[in-house]
C-alpha cells in the first residue's frame, strides 16, 4: 500500500522564491563556474592579443583620456594619470557588467524554457567575468604607479573590501535592469543612455574639488561616487578609506544586491510560460 503522505507534493511547502533560488544557484554552482570559464575564453579567443587585450584596452582609454584632461585638471589632481585610471577601472567593470547582464538574462530564456536551472546564474557569472577582467587591468595600474613613482602600502589592503562590496551593487543593479528587460525589452537600451549620463555626474574623469559646495553635496546620493573614490584612494593617496566609509559601501552594496535578488527571482518564473 502507497503511503499518500509520501507521494502528496505540497505546493505550498516551497520555501520563498528567492531562497529557493539561492539553493539552485549554490547546487549549481559548477555551472556558473563554466559560464565564467567560457565567457572569458570566447572574449580573449577572439582577440589576436588574448588575455593582454584586458590590459591594453583600459590602459589605452586611459592614455587618451589623461592626454585630453590632463592640463584641465593637473592643478587638482596632480599625477593625473595615477588619479584616472583607478576610478576608471572601477566604472568600467561596473558599466561593462550591468550593461551585459541583460542581454546575457534575454538570451537564456529559450533555455529556461527547456530546462531547469538557476535563472541568476548567467548575470553572477557575467559579473565574476568582469571582475576576472579587471583583475587582469590591475597589472598595467600597478606598472603605472611604479612610473609615476606613486607610494603604495597597507592602505591596499582596503581595495578588496572596497570591491567586494562595489561587487554586490553591482550584481544588485545587474539583476534590477534584468527584471526590467523582462518586462520592458528597450530598458536595456534606456539603461545604456542612463550610463553615460551616470559617468559624467561620477567623479570618474574630474576631482570632486573642482565642484561648488551644492553639487558636492549632491554627490552623496550617487553610490558609484561612494565606490570609485574609495577605489582611488588605496591607490593614488596611499590612504584606507575610514571605517564608516567601509560601512556604508558594504551596507549598500548588500542591500542593493539583497533588493536585485528579490525583484528578480519573483520575475524570472513568469517568463518561461509566457509566449
Amino acid at each position: 500500500m502507497i503511503d499518500s503522505a509520501r507521494t502528496t507534493w505540497d505546493s505550498a511547502a516551497r520555501p520563498p522564491r528567492p531562497i529557493e533560488e539561492l539553493g539552485e544557484l549554490w547546487r549549481g554552482r559548477s555551472l556558473v563556474a563554466a559560464l565564467v570559464s567560457r565567457n572569458v575564453k570566447v572574449r580573449y579567443k577572439r582577440s589576436a592579443l588574448g588575455v593582454a587585450w584586458s590590459m591594453l584596452s583600459p590602459a589605452g582609454t586611459m592614455l587618451v583620456l589623461s592626454l585630453v584632461f590632463s592640463h584641465v585638471f593637473s592643478a587638482s589632481a596632480p599625477a593625473y594619470p595615477a588619479y584616472l585610471f583607478p576610478g576608471l577601472l572601477l566604472w568600467m567593470f561596473f558599466a561593462q557588467s550591468t550593461g551585459s547582464v541583460a542581454a546575457e538574462v534575454a538570451g537564456g530564456i529559450d533555455l529556461w524554457r527547456r530546462v531547469r536551472l538557476p535563472k541568476t546564474a548567467p548575470a553572477l557569472a557575467t559579473v565574476l567575468t568582469g571582475l576576472v577582467n579587471l583583475g587582469f587591468a590591475l597589472v598595467p595600474l600597478g606598472a603605472l604607479l611604479l612610473v609615476l613613482r606613486r607610494p603604495v602600502g597597507a592602505a591596499l589592503l582596503a581595495a578588496p573590501v572596497v570591491l567586494a562590496a562595489a561587487t554586490a551593487f553591482t550584481f544588485g543593479v545587474s539583476l534590477l535592469v534584468s527584471a526590467a528587460a523582462l518586462h520592458f525589452p528597450d530598458a536595456s537600451d534606456l539603461y545604456g543612455i542612463l550610463l553615460q549620463a551616470w559617468m559624467y555626474l561620477t567623479p570618474v574623469l574630474y576631482p570632486v574639488s573642482i565642484l561648488p559646495p551644492r553639487l558636492r553635496t549632491a554627490m552623496a546620493w550617487n553610490p558609484m561616487a561612494l565606490y570609485v573614490d574609495a577605489f582611488r584612494r588605496p591607490f593614488y593617496e596611499n590612504a584606507a578609506p575610514d571605517a564608516a566609509t567601509l560601512a556604508g559601501a558594504l551596507g549598500l552594496g548588500l542591500a542593493t544586491a539583497a533588493a536585485g535578488w528579490i525583484v528578480f527571482t519573483r520575475h524570472a518564473d513568469e517568463v518561461p510560460y509566457r509566449g
